[in-house]
């Protein structure tokens, strides 16, 4: 079978489309075959050797993928071969089959297409524990969201929106802000042309916001914290600016703050993660959200995938299709 495999740490060109042999499912597991998988931060980090405990070359990254299964290991009842599921796979979905654990696999959320299943558990698990249950945000209550024009940012302004919440949102540029508002989020700030905390504070009138979703590290943590309201939280689930933030306790105690981390990876060894899902699926029944598929390409096309994410121009999730390299297509 066709795959992406990275044989040594590095830039996109590291990502390279090789033969390998297609894997079998072992007793509890479940070979699918890929109709898309989805590109996410933390591949760019795992091929450039900097992700907290990922894998050594050589290694095929990809972290979710949608698509049908085509055999079932011993001892797996309860999914049956040719239907649609979405699934974490913890690696290896860059390819045209992946072998996962049974437990893993999730149905379809109703309407969805395969592509936006594949874009769905990563973003919008992230941002549903990031928002409800660390975030504990209610309606009424307002949320800074970093970062808003990306696969979890375009997520959690509709689940916060559908929650109840006054949304501030911040991007690189107008036209990304302009499709955030779209989404349904209220206060729109360009974080290159615009001091954020300072903005909030203004617009709020000194009060600040009663929760923040942050993923950048460094100063941006640092001046998250000063745009929170008292009692506030704060969220952090990545550090794409790739330099950690350290807290004080005084920083904390003066303002009755609070500062979680959302760490998904973990959260997916444990029975939280069905139970979670299941919650989720239930909370979005019914309503309009779904994933924002900016980008999509074919598998061959990977280190352009790469590229466009960590140039920071993407919008909303890029996908991998397994087929024949091709042009790139953008989806508006």
């Amino acid at each position: 079978m066709k795959a992406i495999r990275v044989d040594e740490w590095g830039g996109p060109e590291v990502l390279q489309m090789t033969d390998v042999p297609q894997p079998s499912p072992g007793p509890g597991e479940v070979l699918i075959q890929v109709a898309a998988a989805s590109v996410n931060y933390a591949d760019t980090m795992q091929r450039r050797g900097t992700y907290p405990g990922g894998p050594e070359p050589p290694f095929i990254p990809g972290l979710e993928v949608a698509g049908h299964i085509v055999a079932r290991g011993d001892g797996v009842h309860d999914v049956e071969e040719g239907q649609p599921v979405m699934t974490f796979t913890g690696g290896r979905g860059y390819a045209e089959f992946v072998v996962v654990p049974a437990h893993l696999v999730m149905p379809l959320p109703e309407g969805y297409r395969l592509e936006e299943a594949a874009a769905f558990p990563i973003v919008f698990l992230t941002a549903y524990f990031a928002l409800k249950s660390f975030g504990r945000l209610t309606a009424g209550e307002s949320v800074l969201i970093h970062a808003a024009a990306g696969g979890v940012g375009t997520a959690a302004v509709q689940l916060a929106k559908q929650m109840g919440a006054r949304v501030f949102a911040t991007a690189s540029s107008e036209e990304k802000l302009q499709r955030v508002r779209e989404l349904g989020a209220d206060e729109l700030i360009n974080y290159k042309e615009q001091d954020f905390a300072e903005i909030v504070r203004r617009i709020t009138g000194g009060r600040g916001v009663d929760l923040i979703l942050e993923m950048v590290g460094g100063e941006v943590f640092q001046k998250s914290l000063d745009a929170l309201a008292p009692f506030g939280r704060l969220v952090t689930y990545g550090i794409a600016g790739g330099r950690p933030a350290p807290v004080t306790n005084r920083q904390l105690i003066l303002n009755n703050l609070t500062v979680a981390g959302v760490n998904l990876n973990l959260i997916a060894r444990t029975p939280r993660l069905a139970t979670t899902m299941r919650e989720l699926l239930e909370f979005i029944r019914g309503t309009r959200i779904r994933p924002i598929i900016g980008h999509t390409f074919e598998l061959g096309q990977a280190a352009e995938a790469h590229r466009l994410l960590e140039s920071r121009e993407s919008f909303g999730k890029i996908i991998l299709k397994p087929g024949p390299p091709a042009s790139a297509t953008t989806r508006q």
